[in-house]
């Protein structure tokens, strides 16, 4: 979008168009090693200590008297175990849940666990509401990863450390039937039983690997975000002795990424096992750093804040050893340049975390809290639908948003008139430039977007009939609008495979987004059966029979013009008959349920009714 910085006053032109320095500014003390920085939605700071106390800070940096939460009781803490990561659930407003990722005692296990603020003391949580999720046993006292947070999607995603040692010595990164080294996803819910596999996951529905996986491939992923605007994945991965990484994973982005270790250490080969790949093979890091130039990543977040446009987009991160702030912003090219801030007078820095202005702080072992500022008096315009125009879709209006913040004001203007102010959104309903200008009350920052009506496409596509034998040859699936997507099963490309589908009732469905950003979509519904039978209007026009092979428990599926009433003989190989039942179906779609304790072997299955007939192989296995 166009952007335009305005002074209010003539001495601001020379500091609102110069380089903006970022500082950090101590904001609270006296913690005790803050692992983690969340916020619950309201101006209230909840900082995750190690030893297992989570503390409540105020928008003055004042440190509540009492902690929020204490279990230090369950809590095994060593140099890297304790109490690593916290997570507010979506709803927390009125649920109160929140979720903990903790080293346990005895035996330093890893727990996802979720409390219960108390209804009557919203300072307050009950350490007896604990309901534990997930258990994930650890090997070694290193490595245990720890951080949480919801995506954009609404999953609880986990990230967690390949299981400690060195050199991952059981492989359990790159191995899928371990939790260890992966970023996991699961569906959380009080209505849910522990927790849900979401169906989109990398092993969910191929069994090759634990559901729970999204990712893998990690060594230690230590402080990872999204990005609050565009929902963009960013994970600091600590190296072992050579190269530390930032991986990127854009929004969308599917659930079958392995990002190397331990065959690769950032760009560098770490293992060549003949179960190791190229380094094309992995998902690459868009960032990495060779020792001593700092040797334990510390990942962070990209600024969404209102208060600096100089920091805005920009994804911060430091590291542990050295503590030289640092950002990455794109190069242009599709990579990402880094610029090397400095040290910035902290020490040892273990995390980041934002408020709910999206304000951005980071942590040190010595128990501060830092806030990052800047000397760039221009608040942040960014109307967040688009980059340049954004269309309506055929609806006739565009809903409007920036991010809200309580401290600046809003100013909405359309044809030179004001339609709007004091408002984090509006409505367009006219084409044409809407601009947004923002101010602190010392400088004024503008952004303006085209907002364009057009007429909504048809979409179709020809080519699938709505009933097919599961032996009928591919089918070649045309749509109105080339350049979209067909989904579903059976379908490669623009391929329907009665075969792949299987027997059942699918749906195909095709995805077209058109060059405005408008994303349409249209589906059919189709049937596969086996199609056995004799013709139409004649007794039963089809019989399917599945699953075949079976172990004796099978369905007959059949279509009848009229009520029947039809015996199902079973014979061996030998034309012995085995089994002879009656049943009485009515006129339509039937389905026989048959159970049978059949020897291995081959078989037929006769449907009789007077002088008709039809018969059925079967397989028992």
């Amino acid at each position: 979008m166009k952007k335009y910085f305005l002074p209010l006053v003539v001495i601001l032109i020379w500091s609102a168009n110069i380089s903006a320095q970022v500082t950090l500014t101590q904001f609270a003390t006296g913690f005790s090693i803050p692992v983690d920085i969340k916020n619950c939605g309201d101006n209230r700071l909840f900082v995750l200590e190690q030893r297992g106390t989570i503390q409540l800070v105020d928008t003055n940096g004042v440190k509540r008297a009492r902690p929020f939460l204490d279990i230090r009781s369950i809590v095994l803490l060593s140099s890297e175990q304790g109490m690593l990561g916290l997570a507010f659930a979506p709803d927390y407003t009125t649920s109160r849940y929140f979720y903990l990722n903790y080293t346990a005692r005895p035996n330093g296990e890893t727990r996802i666990s979720r409390f219960r603020t108390y209804a009557s003391s919203p300072d307050s949580a009950d350490p007896a509401s604990e309901e534990i999720l997930l258990r994930i046993y650890q090997p070694y006292s290193n490595h245990n990863g720890g951080h949480l947070a919801f995506g954009p999607d609404g999953y609880l995603y986990i990230g967690t450390g390949d299981g400690g040692s060195a050199g991952d010595p059981g492989n359990r990164a790159q191995n899928p039937d371990s939790l260890l080294g992966k970023m996991l996803r699961i569906e959380v819910s009080p209505s849910i039983p522990t927790y849900a596999i979401p169906p989109s996951n990398m092993f969910a529905s191929s069994g090759g690997g634990r559901g729970e996986i999204w990712a893998m491939g990690m060594r230690n992923p230590w402080r990872w975000s999204f990005d609050q605007q565009k929902g963009d994945l960013w994970i600091g991965d600590v190296g072992q002795d050579t190269v530390e990484e930032v991986d990127y994973i854009p929004a969308g982005t599917p659930s079958n990424l392995n990002l190397g270790w331990k065959c690769w250490e950032g760009n560098r080969q770490n293992s060549a096992s003949a179960s190791c790949h190229p380094y094309s093979f992995y998902y690459p890091p868009v960032m990495t750093y060779r020792h001593p130039s700092g040797c334990s990543i510390t990942g962070g977040y990209v600024y969404r804040g209102g208060k600096y446009n100089s920091l805005f987009g920009k994804y911060f991160y430091s590291d542990y050893c050295v503590s030289n702030m640092h950002y990455l912003v794109p190069n242009g090219t599709g990579g990402f340049a880094d610029t090397n801030l400095g040290l910035l007078g902290a020490a040892s820095i273990i995390a980041f975390g934002v408020d709910y202005r999206r304000e951005l702080y980071c942590s040190t072992a010595g128990g501060s809290i830092y806030r990052f500022s800047s000397s760039d008096c221009t608040p942040v315009a960014n109307i967040l639908n688009a980059t340049d125009t954004v269309s309506d879709c055929g609806t006739g209006s565009v809903q409007l948003n920036t991010f809200v913040n309580s401290t600046l004001t809003y100013t909405w203007s359309y044809g030179g008139n004001v339609v709007a102010t004091d408002s984090a959104s509006i409505t367009a309903n006219q084409q044409g430039d809407y601009i947004l200008e923002v101010s602190n009350g010392a400088c004024v920052n503008s952004d303006t977007i085209n907002v364009k009506f057009v007429t909504p496409l048809n979409l179709t596509f020809n080519g699938l009939d709505s009933l097919y034998c599961i032996y009928n040859n591919n089918v070649s699936l045309l749509p109105n609008y080339l350049g979209g997507t067909f989904s579903g099963p059976g379908v490669s490309l623009a391929t329907f495979s009665p075969s792949v589908a299987g027997i059942g009732s699918w749906q195909v469905v095709y995805t077209y987004t058109d060059p405005s950003g408008c994303t349409y979509a249209h589906s059919q519904d189709v049937r596969i059966d086996l199609c056995t039978g004799v013709s139409e209007n004649k007794w039963v026009n089809t019989v399917s029979l599945f699953p075949n092979p079976s172990t004796g428990n099978f369905k007959l599926h059949l279509y009848s013009n009229a009520d029947r009433k039809i015996t199902v003989e079973i014979r061996n190989n030998l034309g012995q008959s085995v089994s002879s039942n009656l049943y009485v179906i009515g006129a339509g779609e039937s389905v026989i349920s048959c159970n049978e304790n059949l020897a291995k072997g081959f078989y037929t299955v006769k449907l009789i009714e007077g002088n008709e007939s039809v018969v059925q192989k079967l397989i028992i296995k």
